[in-house]
């Protein structure tokens, strides 16, 4: 079994099932543990992985995003 799996998050946010597979760009809003600095990204969502007990974000660029990390989604907050 591969150390990468693809996943269906059964708890991701309202905001992220919607964008999942339409295509559309979004904009994501992140902060890193240890930081009160937030960061952004914007990307088209292809899906959700999860590498040993961690959940990421996958981008149509390649980029990856902790699942844990996200605080907004097009400007909707999503739960910590």
């Amino acid at each position: 079994m591969s150390a990468t799996q693809h996943i269906l998050h059964r708890r991701l946010p309202i905001e992220l099932e919607a964008l999942l597979g339409e295509g559309r760009r979004c904009l994501l809003v992140y902060r890193t543990p240890g930081t009160s600095a937030e960061f952004s990204v914007r990307g088209q969502l292809l899906g959700v992985l999860r590498r040993g007990q961690t959940d990421y974000l996958r981008l149509a660029s390649g980029c990856e995003l902790r699942l844990d990390w996200l605080i907004s989604v097009n400007g909707h907050r999503v739960a910590s």
